[in-house]
C-alpha cells in the first residue's frame, strides 16, 4: 500500500506514506503531505478496501454534528473518489497514545538505580526504562487527563465518539508536552443512534454490552477509556488475570481477541476489593502505580456494580477531576527518575528516597479554613507552574491556564508571570502587600499569599509550604 495514490472529490492526489493505525473497520495513512492523513474503509475478515463511494455520504453528516468549539477531534475533511473514505488533518509531531507510551524508539534514560533493577530482573528494569523515558506517570496523566476533557465535551453535546482506544488518541511526541487530538471519528453519533446500532469497539477496550451486540451510549465510551487509562499507567490490561489465564487454557479455539475475551463481563478486573479470583501476578503491582483514591474510580468502572449497571461508571467529568487532581500530585524523584504521588508518601515508594518539595493549598478566603479548594505539590525545581485551578478548582476550560510561577533557589524564593485576571498579595510582618510583577522573599519553610479575583471581587487564601 505505500507508495499507492490515492484522489479527492477535488481532484487532489493523496500518496501514502506510512501506516498509523488500524481497526476493525478501516486502516489510517500518513501521507506525503504534512499533517494529511487518509481514512480508508475496509472488509474487517478480509482487509479489502471497500470502493462503494455510496458510504462517503456519512461523512458529510459527520461535519454537520454539533460538537463545541474547541473539541479537539479530527473531522473528514474531503472524501476521495472512487474508494469508501477521507482526508483529515492531524498536527505534525503528534503519535498515537499505544506508541507514544510504549517506550519504543525512544531515547532511554539510566542511573544507578535502574542499572541495579535491570541486575535482579532485566525484563522489568527495561520496562522502567521505557516507562520513564516515554513521560513517566505525569505526561500519561496529563494526556489521558485532556483526552478526558475531549470526550466529556463530546458527551455534553449528546453524542458519543464509539471506538475509544490507545491508536485514536494522538499526543505530541515532545516528552514535555501533552497536546491531544482524537482522529478516526467515523461513529461519532447522538447516543440515541450509536445505542441502536450493534456496537463499534477496538479489540481489548470494549465495553462488556458493547462486546454482546448492545451498542455504544457514553456509559462505554468511558468504560473503553478507564481500560486505555489503566492499561497506558499500569502496564497491564486490567482483565488479564489468572481466571481469564485458566479459562483461555481450556479454549480451544477463540474468534476474538484475548483481551476481548476478558472484557466480556464474565470476569472481575484485577484489582476488585469485592472479588480477588482474578488478580495479576504479571509485572510489577498495579498499585505501585495508582493511588487509593483513582482505584475507587476504576472499581466503580469496572466492578459488578459497573458491568451490570452502567449508569454506575465513572463518567468522563469525573475522570477528568480525578486526573487533573492526581497530575498535580505527581513527584518525580531525583534519584530514580520514577514519579509519585506525592500525596500519599512522603518518600519514594521505589527508591526510598526523601525528595525536596513544595505544597500549596487553598482556601475561598470567606471560608473556614479546613474547607480545602485544591492541593498541589509537586518537587522541587527551577521553574514550577502552579494550575489556574489552585485558585478557581477543576475546570475543563482551563486547564493549561497557570495562576503563577514559582522559583526557589538555594536562599530566595522568587514568583512572577501572575495572572492577570487576580490581584496578588503577600503577608509580611502581619501586613498584606500587594504584588506587582513578581516578588521575591527571603526562603523560609511556610508564607501566605492571597489572590482577589478582579471581576467578582472573590478571595484566594494560598498556604505555602517548602
Amino acid at each position: 500500500m505505500i507508495g499507492e495514490t490515492y484522489i479527492d472529490t477535488y481532484g487532489r492526489v493523496h500518496t501514502i506514506s506510512k501506516v498509523l493505525s488500524s481497526g476493525g473497520q478501516g486502516i489510517v495513512y500518513r501521507t506525503d503531505e504534512a499533517n494529511t492523513l487518509l481514512k480508508l474503509e475496509w472488509n474487517s475478515k478480509t482487509k479489502e478496501i471497500i470502493r462503494d463511494i455510496s458510504k462517503n455520504e456519512k461523512f458529510d453528516e459527520i461535519r454537520l454534528l454539533p460538537l463545541q468549539v474547541n473539541t479537539n477531534i479530527t473531522l473528514p475533511q474531503v472524501t476521495l473518489r472512487d474508494v469508501a473514505g477521507y482526508t483529515m488533518k492531524l498536527l505534525d509531531g503528534m503519535e498515537s497514545f499505544k506508541e507514544a507510551f510504549s517506550g519504543d524508539n525512544k531515547q532511554l534514560c539510566n542511573n544507578s538505580w535502574l542499572e541495579e533493577m535491570e541486575k535482579q530482573n532485566q525484563k522489568i528494569g527495561e520496562e522502567l526504562k521505557k516507562y520513564i523515558s516515554s513521560g513517566g506517570m505525569r505526561k500519561r496523566l496529563n494526556a489521558y487527563l485532556e483526552a478526558a476533557c475531549i470526550l466529556a465535551k463530546i458527551h455534553v453535546s449528546g453524542l458519543v465518539y464509539c471506538d475509544v482506544s490507545d491508536k485514536n488518541m494522538f499526543v505530541s511526541s515532545d516528552i514535555d508536552v501533552a497536546n491531544v487530538w482524537f482522529i478516526d471519528c467515523d461513529n461519532l453519533n447522538f447516543m440515541k443512534n450509536t445505542a441502536s446500532n450493534t456496537g463499534w469497539s477496538t479489540p481489548g477496550f470494549g465495553a462488556p454490552e458493547v462486546i454482546q451486540g448492545k451498542g455504544n451510549t457514553m456509559y462505554s465510551d468511558s468504560y473503553s477509556f478507564a481500560i486505555a487509562l489503566f492499561w497506558t499507567l499500569v502496564g497491564k490490561h486490567p482483565f488479564m488475570g489468572h481466571s481469564v489465564d485458566e479459562a483461555l487454557e481450556n479454549e480451544d479455539f477463540l474468534e476474538i481477541s484475548e483481551e476481548e475475551y476478558a472484557c466480556s463481563g464474565r470476569f472481575p478486573w484485577i484489582g476488585d476489593s469485592q472479588d480477588n479470583s482474578n488478580q495479576s501476578d504479571k509485572g510489577l503491582p498495579y498499585e505501585n502505580f495508582l493511588s487509593k483514591e483513582i482505584q475507587t474510580y476504576f472499581q466503580r468502572t469496572f466492578g459488578k456494580d459497573g458491568i451490570k449497571n452502567r449508569q454506575k461508571r465513572t463518567t468522563m467529568p469525573e475522570w477528568a477531576y480525578i486526573l487533573a487532581k492526581e497530575t498535580d500530585h505527581i513527584v518525580h524523584c531525583s534519584k530514580c527518575e520514577m514519579q509519585y504521588p506525592g500525596s500519599e508518601y512522603s518518600e519514594c515508594p521505589w527508591c526510598d528516597e526523601k525528595n525536596k518539595i513544595i505544597t500549596i493549598k487553598s482556601w475561598k478566603s470567606e471560608v473556614a479554613l479546613e474547607k480545602e479548594q485544591w492541593e498541589f505539590i509537586r518537587e522541587i525545581k527551577k521553574e514550577i507552574d502552579v494550575p489556574l485551578r489552585i485558585l478557581e478548582g477543576f475546570c475543563a476550560d482551563n486547564i493549561k491556564e497557570c495562576a503563577f510561577r514559582v522559583r526557589i533557589s538555594s536562599n530566595v524564593i522568587e514568583m512572577d508571570h501572575f495572572n492577570d485576571k487576580y490581584e496578588f498579595s503577600i503577608l509580611t510582618n502581619g501586613e498584606k502587600k500587594i504584588i506587582y510583577g513578581s516578588v521575591k522573599i527571603k526562603k523560609m519553610k511556610n508564607f501566605d499569599i492571597f489572590a482577589t479575583q478582579e471581576k467578582n471581587g472573590v478571595g484566594y487564601h494560598l498556604k505555602i509550604e517548602v
